[in-house]
């Protein structure tokens, strides 16, 4: 079985996120929001690369956002060391993705596969803007950014328990 250049694309993200975070924390500005930038910029790539080259997999559609939520976990987490954004920040992201992950697991093993939607991906494209904003220190944009991503978080998950309850997945 071979990897997939998408799914090594994937790899690589991952592979930078304990550079992004060295970087963060030692007020690298310039480097941390290249690495950044590069994870964003990677982020979007593989899933091109993976439908163009045809090589859609179901390792590479478990790992892509699963390294996706460690990016922006372990991203948030220097953040919150550097006292740019506060824990509470931190819990109201990772609680809206477990759930909503939660959810579509859910689903999926009722046969029901639910796809992004829309708002969902305007919130990831938010939060990615917001962590390069805090990775090149202009924090108040960043933190602003970050927020309204927030509220855009828990709308588009509101939209995975609409489905949810109208599918009645809980029976």
């Amino acid at each position: 079985m071979s990897i997939g250049l998408a799914n090594l694309i994937t790899l690589s993200r991952l592979a930078l996120i304990p550079f992004i975070m060295y970087f963060i924390l030692n007020d690298k500005y310039l480097i941390s929001g290249v690495l950044v930038l590069l994870a964003i910029i990677s982020d979007y790539l593989d899933g091109i690369v993976a439908r163009l080259s045809n090589d859609v997999t179901k390792h590479g559609e478990l790992l892509d956002p699963a390294v996706d939520k460690i990016f922006t976990v372990s991203v948030l987490t220097a953040f919150v060391s550097k006292h740019y954004i506060s824990p509470f920040e931190v819990f109201l992201i990772v609680s809206r993705e477990m759930l909503v992950t939660w959810v579509r697991s859910v689903m999926v093993n009722k046969g029901i596969v639910i796809p992004a939607f829309f708002l969902g991906k305007v919130k990831t494209t938010l939060q990615l803007v917001a962590i390069l904003l805090l990775a090149v220190n202009f924090i108040d944009y960043g933190k602003i950014l970050l927020w309204f991503s927030i509220f855009v978080a828990y709308i588009s998950g509101f939209e995975y328990f609409l489905v949810f309850y109208r599918e009645k997945a809980w029976k």
